[in-house]
């Protein structure tokens, strides 16, 4: 402990020396150039002072009358008054008075407090400066000047490279003279950016190629170089001299950087960061990088925060955060190191980037994105520091500690509240990498294997306890502080107060447990829903103050506590019992929004209720193979049903208490889907499909002729309930049920399915079967389907179903034929009474259906009729004349001939009938 405190003495002392010069050299340069331009302004104050007083007493000695012209000829006549103009309020320098120039004619001005002579002419004002040549500004700006001065400092440096190696090629020198003249011309060039920097005044410059930065810039890196040339080539000095010596190049770099601008400053940190890495010791102190990096950052901070530098803020804490990270997984150092590294970083950072607490301006409104990210990079680094720690107490106390000042930062800057997650986020994952035994070495070392500690359970545990205690409580303060002026700071801390203690629950539950019934962990999660439903009534008994984000952070509160009793039956219940617990929630949440009606609960219940889906796909079975044998009566009535009732009645509460909206129509959909597959599932139970083989037994006829006429009774059943709710989703759902029973019954019915094309057994009896069910019940629920959309005014839909019903009463009809002439459907070994009989079906069914359209005046069934009696007579031309022999074709075509002579008479008296009632046109006008 004393070793520690020692560090961060030393860390606190050392901090200061940097920033504190850096801060003086700036300053002082700063203070005299505001000096230089206030000296500037008072000169051209005291001139202008002095024309006005020159005119004004030129004006007081002026004649009130001229002369005669008889006494005094050689006289000239007075000039006209001249109005005086305006009084000039600009606190800028204004510009000459035009009666000044106009009345007199020189004027010259010895200072304010000197007598000034009206006949003495002051001196003329400087040209204006030429203009550029046209079309050569771009081009020669970029090449001689930019250009020009950056290759120039780089042949410099390449010069004093090449002449040291010309001297060692040639033995010229010895080695401490090289040393000696390396030093020199590093010292000359700064000296030349120096003098260059102070005396070239009139020499405007460009920002991107100053050519004193550039001497200095070359300077320092000559510098660098000669140092560790003397270190590493000649080994004139030792490690800890030459350490100190590039460290001082490069906080002096720097300083500079300070007034030559932000090149210099790129040169300086890349220079000082680099010092530690280009000394080797024979035994390093683990804590000599991270505290000369915290000295390195403050100092990048301070220049920053003087100049305004964001870029260098990120850079500096990138380049730390990295080498960090670097000697963490490459060095025998340990944890801790990289730790102090962390914290001294946060400190930093929070005297001189985090707005508002100490140098940094107070930020009102927004997210302050660079500060942000700049507490998260070094809460990453102490996240890696703690995973390579071996599960150390100390590591996650002192990270514990860290994610606390991130929590005060937040407190005092807002606008850094993002930060909070983030952190919370890399405490999840130190509990994830305790848990799997990741460390960032192994990236290095993939054999190296953490070793094992025998309480490895329970530090995750008390850890995985004060993160949620640190990230549950903490951010929920500070979301009902008063400071919190925005409602995305208190939604972001709400947020992280609720997500991080149910994360952190479920990770310790799964290394404990492994994700099985755990009667202990349930009861934390009960613990964690009635601690989320206080604060849910807490924070909606303060948002009647008007406290910005509070009433969404109640309905936060509110799907916190309803996520922690869903897992909390997770972990108590299993199978059937989860699924009807979690369908019960779906209803009750919308209870509760009956009596505490926040917005966002009625969007809780539409997820709770797609949960549940979730759920059921995931487990369609309910309670696995164990799922009963009893037809209907089993466990997929209630797991299917209760989940189905519970959405209905969520939704009926929901729109009694504030009408339609997008959260109940989920609800209702969600009804229907639960409806829908309690009928799938119980069809496909009855016939065998029984347990964890609900979806795996292959379908036959008979249940798919039940699934037939369920889907088309839903159908029916769908259409009457929309005809008596109106909206959009109602019209919408029952289209959507009728085109899945059209492909249902085109492609099952009509092929896969169709005893016609697969030979199936439609059962013993010639009438009452499986046909009868799946094709005659099932005409008779498309035709009622049909004359349903014909009602509610949707005449394609009318006559598509229709058509579907015509043809699955004329293939029930045709099976009939077939099981009453052969006992079997099948198109081989047909008869001739058989063949027959299939001509007069169809006629039947053609005389029938214009029965039909004569009697109700349809014109859709009058066409049916023409296409059935159509369907007859290629019958009868194309296939009982060829089939049919004797009576029987003679029976044929006797047949066809009086159902066409029928046909035409109705149709004649259908068609007279219809131009009685069509009124006559009258006689045209003579």
């Amino acid at each position: 402990m004393g070793f520690a405190f020692g560090i961060l003495l030393a860390v606190a002392v050392v901090l200061g020396v940097p920033i504190m010069a850096i801060a003086a050299f700036v300053r002082s340069g700063d203070a005299k150039r505001r000096l230089d331009g206030v000296e500037m302004r008072l000169s051209q104050a005291e001139t202008e002072l002095g024309l006005l007083r020159a005119a004004l007493a030129a004006g007081a000695s002026a004649t009130p009358a001229s002369p005669p012209a008889e006494v005094a000829p050689f006289v000239a006549p007075p000039e006209p008054a001249i109005p005086a103009e305006p009084e000039v309020t600009d606190t800028a320098p204004a510009p000459e008075p035009a009666f000044v120039r106009r009345s007199v004619p020189a004027v010259a001005s010895k200072g304010p407090l000197e007598a000034i002579d009206p006949m003495e002419a002051p001196p003329a004002p400087p040209p204006p400066p030429a203009p550029a040549a046209a079309g050569l500004g771009g081009f020669e700006e970029s090449i001689g000047s930019r250009w020009a001065v950056w290759v120039g400092a780089i042949a410099l440096g390449l010069g004093g490279i090449f002449l040291v190696r010309y001297s060692i090629e040639q033995g010229l020198v010895g080695p401490g003279m090289r040393i000696a003249l390396g030093f020199l011309f590093s010292l000359a060039l700064l000296a030349g950016g120096e003098w260059l920097r102070r005396n070239d005044k009139g020499l405007p410059t460009l920002p991107v190629a100053d050519i004193p930065s550039a001497l200095t810039g070359a300077g320092a890196v000559a510098a660098f170089a000669t140092i560790y040339a003397s270190h590493a080539l000649y080994d004139f000095i030792g490690p800890a001299t030459t350490f100190v010596a590039l460290g001082a190049v490069g906080l002096g770099t720097l300083v500079l950087a300070g007034v030559h601008g932000p090149l210099l400053g790129a040169i300086g940190l890349v220079a000082a960061f680099a010092a530690p890495f280009l000394v080797a010791a024979d035994d390093p102190n683990p804590y000599v990088f991270p505290v000369y990096a915290a000295v390195i950052t403050a100092a990048c901070f301070t220049l920053a925060w003087i100049r305004d530098w964001l870029w260098l803020r990120l850079a500096a804490t990138g380049v730390a955060v990295g080498l960090g990270a670097l000697t963490l997984v490459a060095t025998s150092g340990g944890a801790y190191p990289s730790l102090v590294q962390a914290l001294a970083g946060i400190a930093t950072a929070a005297l001189f980037v985090v707005p508002g607490i100490r140098f940094a301006a107070y930020r009102e409104r927004g997210a302050d994105a660079g500060a942000t990210a700049i507490l998260c990079a070094f809460a990453f680094l102490a996240m890696l520091a703690v995973l390579e720690s071996r599960q150390g107490m100390a590591a996650i106390a002192l990270f514990l500690l860290l994610a606390l000042a991130v929590l005060a930062l937040v407190w005092r800057a807002p606008s850094v509240a993002p930060a909070a997650p983030v952190t919370g986020l890399f405490a999840l994952l130190i509990l994830l990498g305790w848990s799997v035994g990741v460390r960032p070495s192994t990236l290095v070392d993939p054999l190296g294997v953490p070793p094992e500690f025998p309480d490895v359970l329970t530090r995750i545990v008390w850890s995985g306890l004060a993160m949620a205690l640190l990230f549950g409580i903490v951010p929920a303060v500070l979301a009902v502080a008063r400071r919190q002026r925005e409602a995305w700071v208190v939604l972001t801390l709400v947020a992280t107060s609720v997500l991080m203690p149910l994360a952190v629950l479920a990770v310790v539950y799964g290394k404990v447990d492994g994700f099985v019934i755990s009667p202990r962990f349930a009861a934390l999660a009960m613990v964690l829903a009635a601690s989320f439903g206080a604060a849910t009534e807490a924070a909606h008994r303060l948002r009647s103050g008007r406290r910005p984000g509070l009433a969404s952070a109640s309905a936060l509160y509110a799907i916190g506590a309803l996520a922690a009793l869903a897992f909390a039956l997770t972990l108590l219940l299993d199978r059937a019992w989860l699924t009807l617990a979690l369908a019960a929630m779906i209803a009750g949440i919308a209870w509760v929004y009956t009596f505490r009606p926040l917005p966002h609960l009625r969007w809780v219940a539409a997820l709770a209720g797609c949960g549940v889906l979730l759920r059921v796909i995931w487990d369609p079975a309910i309670n696995g193979a164990d799922v009963g044998s009893t037809v209907v009566f089993n466990w997929l009535l209630p797991g299917y049903g209760l989940p189905a009732l519970s959405a209905a009645a969520a939704a009926w509460m929901l729109r009694r208490r504030r009408g339609e909206d997008a959260p109940v129509g989920i609800l209702e959909a969600l009804a229907l889907v639960f409806t829908a597959l309690l009928l799938i599932v119980e069809v496909r139970h009855a016939f065998g499909a029984h347990g964890l083989r609900l979806f795996a037994v292959p379908m036959r006829f008979p249940e798919a002729a039940t699934h037939t006429v369920t889907m088309l009774a839903f159908g029916l059943g769908l259409s009457r309930l929309a005809g008596m709710r109106s909206g959009v989703f109602w019209d919408n759902a029952v289209l959507v049920v009728r085109y899945a029973s059209w492909a249902w019954i085109a492609v099952v019915m009509g092929f896969a399915c169709n005893p016609w094309v697969t030979g199936a057994d439609v059962g013993a009896h010639p009438v009452v079967n499986w046909a009868l069910l799946g094709y005659g019940f099932g005409a008779v629920l498309a035709l009622g389907a049909a004359m349903l959309e014909r009602r509610a005014g949707r005449a394609m839909e009318s006559r598509v179903m229709g058509l579907v019903g015509l043809a699955m009463l004329v293939n029930y009809l045709n099976i009939t034929v077939a099981m009453l002439a052969r006992g079997e459907v099948s198109f081989w070994g047909i008869g001739d009474g058989e063949l027959y009989a299939y001509s007069a079906v169809w006629l039947a069914v053609g005389i029938a259906l214009l029965g039909a359209g004569a009697a109700f005046g349809s014109r859709t069934l009058r066409l049916a009729s023409a296409a059935m009696v159509a369907l007859a007579v290629l019958k009868v031309f194309l296939v009982d004349m060829a089939g049919l022999t004797g009576l029987w074709r003679a029976l044929s075509f006797i047949g066809l001939g009086l159902v066409l002579l029928v046909v035409g008479r109705v149709y004649q008296r259908v068609l007279g009938i219809a131009q009685a009632r069509t009124p006559a046109a009258p006689p045209p006008a003579v």
